[in-house]
């Protein structure tokens, strides 16, 4: 059986696609790893060609990530900003069931049961019906009580 119907396209018309799409995905991988390796801590990122003790590297030239001393002093600059909004929004109005399980909310997923506490009562109190608030209160007074995680 030879000298069939040719199958597929010619040469000249596929090889310019394969072209084009093998260049637009290196541009997508390249640019993948130009935000990746940008980020500092990263393997490869600024803090490692800089190689600053400052960053949080040590001797061995390794850097990035959060330093310790850092990462103690308190919450990320987001989360510090919604919790002053949530306490403001508390001042205005004592009884914002919403603010009060967002404050329990941050103060739970913080790991910070016993601070998560008094906002759940509060809001529970407001609004008895919650199931879902009702649950994070009792997995809160229970993480609470054995001094760990839920």
């Amino acid at each position: 059986m030879t000298g069939g119907p040719a199958r597929g396209l010619p040469p000249r018309i596929y090889v310019p696609i394969v072209l084009v799409v093998m260049l637009g995905f290196l541009g997508v991988v390249g640019y993948f790893l130009k935000i990746g390796l940008g980020v500092t801590g990263a393997a490869l990122g600024p803090a490692a060609t800089q190689g600053d003790a400052s960053i949080g590297g040590g001797p061995n030239g390794v850097g990035g990530g959060t330093p310790p001393q850092a990462a103690a002093a308190g919450p990320p600059p987001p989360v510090a900003r919604l919790l002053v909004e949530m306490r403001d929004r508390l001042q205005r109005n004592p009884h914002d069931v919403g603010a009060l399980s967002a404050l329990g909310n941050l103060y739970f997923e913080a790991g910070k049961f016993a601070q998560a506490i008094p906002y759940y009562r509060r809001a529970l109190a407001l609004d008895p019906r919650n199931s879902e608030m009702r649950a994070d209160y009792a997995t809160a007074l229970h993480a609470a009580r054995s001094g760990g995680a839920p």
